[in-house]
C-alpha cells in the first residue's frame, strides 16, 4: 500500500527521491507513464514528475493541481512536495496547487541538502558555501533562483503566510520546534533553517510530534526523516537482525566485513549459559533486553554466540563428557536458544525487515520458533546462501537469508544485511 506520495517537477528530482527513500529500506517507484489510473500497491513510495519546472506559473499549477487530486487517497500518511535543492522552478504556484487539492493543508519546508552542500542560515542559502545567486543556479538565465533569500523564492508567485525559523532556533531543540509549529499551525507555510542532517531529522521529529498533518517541502532529506518515523510509529520495516551462531575463521571473518559496513550493536550471547535451562532463561531475557534497548540507534543488531577469535571457541567435546550430555544436544540448545531471543525481539518490534541466520542448526531452529512451515525462496544471493521469505506462522512473509557456516566470501554477510533492508521483494 502507498504511504508517500511525492509530486516533483522534474524527473531527476523524483528518482533522486525515490533513491533516498530506498537507502531506509522501503519500496519506492518513480513514475513516468501520464496515463497510470491507480497507485502501485506494492509501493511504499510513489513519485510522479509534472516536468513544470521551465513552465509558466499559472500551467505549473494546473499539472500539480491535478496530479495531487488524481492520486490522493485516504491511505496516504505523507505528501511531498519535491522542490529543486537550488530552489530553481515555480516553488509557490506549485505548493499553492498542492495545497489547494488538500484543502489548505500547511506546508512546512527544509531546503537545506547537507549531504550535496546546500545549507540555509537565516533564511539565506548556500552552496558549497557560496551564496546561491552567485553559483550556476543563481545565473541560470531560464529558469534560475531570483533571491539567495529562500523566502522570496517562494514569495515571488505565492501568496500565502509564510513564516521563517531561524538556526537560533533550530539549536534550540525538539521541543522547542514542536512549539513554534503548533503555535503557526494557522499559517499556510513553515520555512527551516538547516545546516546538518541532525537538525534535519530534529525538525522531522518536531513535526510528527505535533501530530498536524503537513506537506513535506524539500530537495529529499527532510522528507527522508519524515518517513523513517512514519514507519517506525508504524509497521514499516528498516532494520535487521543477523543471528549467528557458527564458530568458524570463516565467519569471523565475514562478521569482522559486516561490522565495517553497518551501523551496528552486538549482543554477546553466553553459550554456556543456554546449555542450562536454568540459566538459559535469564541469559535469553538479558539478551531481548538489550537488544531491544539498541535498536533505536541502530539498523542491525548482531546475535551471537561466535567470539571475535577462534581461540574462544568452546569445546563441546569436553563439555559433552563434563555434562553427560551429547554433542548434538549441547549444540541444539545454543541453536534453541538463539532463536527464542531473536524470535522474541522480532515479535516485538515492528520496525525489523528481516532476519539474517549463519548456521543451518540456527536457521532451523530461528523457523520453528516463528511457527513457520519454512522458506518461500525468491534469489540466491551467492552460492549456498538463499534470500526468501517466512511462510506462514507468527511473523509471515518476514523476510529471511540464510547461510552455512563455511559459505561464501568476506562480504556475502554485508550482502545479505543490505538485501534485507533496501530491497522491497
Amino acid at each position: 500500500m502507498t504511504r508517500v506520495l511525492i509530486i516533483a517537477d522534474d524527473l531527476t528530482g523524483a528518482n533522486a527521491n525515490c533513491a533516498l527513500m530506498k537507502t531506509i529500506g522501503l519500496r519506492a517507484a518513480s513514475m513516468t507513464a501520464s496515463n497510470v489510473d491507480t497507485l502501485p500497491q506494492k509501493m511504499d513510495v510513489v513519485a510522479f514528475t509534472t516536468d513544470s519546472r521551465a513552465m509558466s506559473k499559472e500551467s505549473a499549477y494546473k499539472r500539480v493541481n491535478k496530479k495531487v487530486n488524481k492520486y490522493k487517497t485516504d491511505s496516504i500518511e505523507l505528501y511531498s512536495k519535491r522542490i529543486d535543492s537550488t530552489l530553481r522552478g515555480n516553488l509557490g504556484s506549485e505548493l499553492k496547487a498542492y495545497q489547494d487539492a488538500l484543502d489548505g493543508r500547511l506546508a512546512i519546508c527544509v531546503p537545506a541538502f547537507p549531504d550535496s552542500k546546500r545549507i540555509v542560515i537565516n533564511d539565506y542559502m548556500y552552496v558549497n558555501g557560496i551564496p546561491l545567486m552567485n553559483t550556476d543556479a543563481g545565473k541560470d538565465s531560464k529558469i534560475s533562483a531570483v533571491s539567495n533569500y529562500v523566502t522570496e523564492n517562494f514569495k515571488k508567485d505565492y501568496d500565502g503566510d509564510i513564516v521563517h525559523i531561524s538556526i537560533d532556533d533550530i539549536e534550540k531543540g525538539v521541543g522547542h520546534l514542536e512549539e513554534i509549529i503548533r503555535e503557526n499551525k494557522d499559517v499556510d507555510l513553515l520555512i527551516f533553517d538547516a545546516i546538518t542532517n541532525e537538525q534535519i531529522s530534529h525538525i522531522a521529529e518536531a513535526s510528527i510530534a505535533t501530530g498536524i498533518d503537513f506537506i513535506s517541502v524539500d530537495p529529499g532529506p527532510f522528507t527522508k526523516e519524515v518517513t523513517k518515523l512514519l514507519y517506525k510509529s508504524h509497521s514499516i520495516s528498516t532494520k535487521a537482525i543477523a543471528v549467528i551462531g557458527s564458530v568458524t575463521q570463516v565467519t569471523i571473518k565475514q562478521m569482522q566485513e559486516l561490522k565495517k559496513r553497518f551501523n551496528y550493536y552486538k549482543v554477546n550471547v553466553d553459550p554456556i549459559k543456554l546449555m542450562d535451562i536454568d540459566s538459559a532463561i535469564a541469559e535469553i531475557d538479558k539478551a531481548v533486553g538489550e537488544s531491544r534497548k539498541h535498536l533505536d540507534e541502530h539498523d542491525l543488531i548482531i546475535i551471537t554466540t561466535t567470539p571475535d577469535k577462534i581461540e574462544g571457541r568452546l569445546n563441546l567435546k569436553q563439555i559433552s563428557e563434563e555434562t553427560n550430555i551429547t554433542i548434538d544436544d549441547l549444540s541444539l540448545m545454543i541453536s534453541r536458544g538463539l532463536a527464542k531471543i531473536t524470535k522474541d525481539v522480532v515479535i516485538s518490534e515492528p520496525s525489523i525487515s528481516g532476519i539474517f541466520s549463519s548456521g543451518g542448526d540456527v536457521t532451523v531452529a530461528v523457523i520453528e520458533e516463528l511457527m513457520s512451515d519454512g522458506i518461500e525462496i525468491r534469489e540466491e544471493i551467492q552460492p549456498l546462501v538463499a534470500y526468501g521469505r517466512v511462510i506462514n506462522g507468527i511473523k509471515p512473509d518476514l523476510k529471511i537469508v540464510s547461510k552455512g557456516g563455511m559459505v561464501g566470501n568476506d562480504v556475502v554477510m554485508a550482502e545479505c544485511i543490505q538485501r534485507i533492508l533496501n530491497e522491497g521483494e
